[in-house]
């Protein structure tokens, strides 16, 4: 795969002003020439035409893999026709797929990646210094940042995602280990104050808060995690357990308390935390919680009709029949009449099912484990279930002894 790259040399370095070829993920070189990358320049790798203000008399050069070599002089502004519009050959816009910067660089330039809506993955050293305006401006599709954390103190995760809005994993790499964890999104309005004559900046939804938890450039573990209260009253159940597990799997610097609070919300909230790991078919989560203990107490009932959470409905697949009928008549009878009308008439519960009442645990248990097996075997996760049945037979043992009714 053959990628050239038009750029021009700096005092000490090299600046990044076009890519050309065919590949979609990116990976710009740690240096060119023998000088070090060290800018991505304005307009870099925008569908957008560079502005004039942009343009410079300096030498330009152009570097393939190969090796070969070929000096001009004058303007970069190849691969954009004089109509403006983007060129065949340039590695810029909606080609874009991922893009890996070097460690070595510290610029990136104004709009640089503007425009780029294809773009999901960036991955960058946290030695990066500054990031120009709207150099992220339109990459509504970034949903992972990668930061290779070389302990020099930068400030490049928090200005990546100060530039980012929207909801991402974030994963921290470093020479002997990994952490990764997820930062929600968050909205920009302007309310206007009259007496006052001013706009006032609100911000909606917990990502603004969660993205200033750091400090001296690096991630504050502490005021991420004390923030997910917060993230209770505002993000929906999917978010939720996105914070919690991902802190659970990576716990760099989680306290007792902290991890306490991650683990009852599980319990507590199984029904949520289940339907987002089990239509993910995720049996690596659910195992990870389960033996952390976030299983073990008693889970919440869904709202009635009329109240803050209607329930969904869990459709069944025919890999889960059997297990569901060895559950009992009583357990199916319950799912015929909450299943008989599309409003869920007569079972106090909008259009969803309440879990709990069934699997031989007597009709006021709302055991979280319970909860969790009975959801696994509506949805026929014949995997997870056998994984669930084990666990609670290793924690219980046999003095409980479970009767099916046939």
């Amino acid at each position: 795969m053959r990628i050239e790259w038009e750029y021009m040399e700096l005092s000490g370095g090299v600046r990044i002003l076009r890519a050309l070829g065919e590949a979609e993920c990116l990976e710009v070189p740690e240096e060119i020439g023998g000088l070090p990358v060290t800018e991505i320049g304005p307009y870099a790798f925008s569908s957008a035409e560079l502005p004039r203000r942009f343009w410079v008399g300096e030498e330009k050069k152009r570097r393939t893999q190969t090796g070969e070599w070929e000096v001009r002089s004058g303007v970069f502004h190849e691969g954009v026709p004089d109509g403006g519009s983007l060129g065949a050959g340039a590695l810029a816009g909606s080609r874009l797929r991922a893009v890996r910067l070097p460690a070595s660089l510290r610029v990136i330039g104004d709009y640089a990646f503007y425009g780029c809506r294809e773009l999901k993955g960036i991955a960058f050293a946290d030695s990066l210094e500054r990031i120009g305006s709207g150099a992220f401006m339109g990459c509504s599709g970034v949903d992972r940042l990668e930061c290779l954390e070389a302990g020099a103190g930068g400030r490049g995760l928090y200005q990546m995602l100060s530039e980012l809005r929207y909801a991402m994993e974030v994963v921290i790499r470093r020479r002997e280990d990994e952490v990764a964890l997820m930062v929600p999104e968050y909205y920009e309005s302007s309310v206007e104050n009259i007496p006052a004559r001013i706009l006032e900046l609100h911000y909606q939804g917990t990502g603004y808060r969660y993205r200033q938890c750091f400090r001296d450039g690096s991630l504050d573990y502490r005021s991420y995690d004390d923030l997910f209260g917060l993230a209770e009253s505002q993000e929906p159940p999917e978010v939720l357990a996105r914070l919690a597990y991902d802190r659970l799997r990576y716990p760099e610097g989680l306290s007792d308390e902290a991890r306490k609070v991650y683990l009852e919300w599980f319990s507590a909230n199984v029904q949520e935390a289940g339907e987002y790991f089990l239509k993910r078919d995720d049996l690596p989560a659910i195992s990870l919680v389960c033996e952390a203990g976030g299983f073990e107490g008693k889970a919440k009932r869904r709202c009635k009709k009329g109240g803050n959470d209607e329930g969904r409905r869990i459709v069944a697949d025919g890999a889960g029949d059997f297990y569901m009928a060895s559950m009992g008549e009583h357990v199916l009878g319950e799912m015929e009449s909450e299943q008989g009308g599309e409003t869920g008439e007569g079972s106090g519960c909008g259009e969803g099912i309440e879990y709990g009442k069934g699997f031989g645990s007597g009709a006021g248990s709302e055991a979280s484990l319970d909860v969790l097996l009975e959801m696994a075997g509506r949805m026929g996760r014949a995997e997870i279930v056998s994984y669930l049945m084990d666990y609670r037979h290793r924690k219980q043992g046999s003095g409980r002894r479970k009767v099916f009714e046939l």
